[in-house]
């Protein structure tokens, strides 16, 4: 029993720059994958099969249905891992800051490919 359930958490949850992640113990019902000039969303059950590549850059390969999502990026095992979860929400670009590199995934590039 959870005494204290309508309390809210003394610290927030991270923001992070790439996306927006399901609460812990939760599974995504879409993927939003938002583009410089819009947003796709797919139902997560449209997510067939991803592939990730390694190397300069990186890529996730993504299968939705008739569509295929190319993930550019760096260090994009984070991404992956949510995706293995179902906890994915949304995936934005995030650029480099202008300090240097910062931690965690970078997504350079997101494309969405119809067939």
């Amino acid at each position: 029993m959870d005494v204290h359930s309508r309390i809210r958490p003394l610290l927030a949850r991270p923001v992070l720059s790439w996306g927006e992640l399901a609460e812990d113990g939760k599974e995504a019902f879409v993927v939003r994958f938002v583009l410089v000039d819009r947003v796709v969303t797919y139902h997560t059950t449209q997510l067939k099969r991803w592939e990730h590549v390694f190397g300069v850059p990186e890529m996730l390969l993504i299968r939705a249905d008739r569509d295929e999502i190319v993930i550019e990026g760096r260090d994009l095992n984070e991404i992956r891992a949510a995706l293995d979860l179902g906890r994915l929400c949304e995936l934005r670009l995030n650029y480099p800051a202008k300090a240097g590199v910062r931690p965690g995934p970078q997504v350079r590039r997101i494309i969405v490919e119809g067939q």
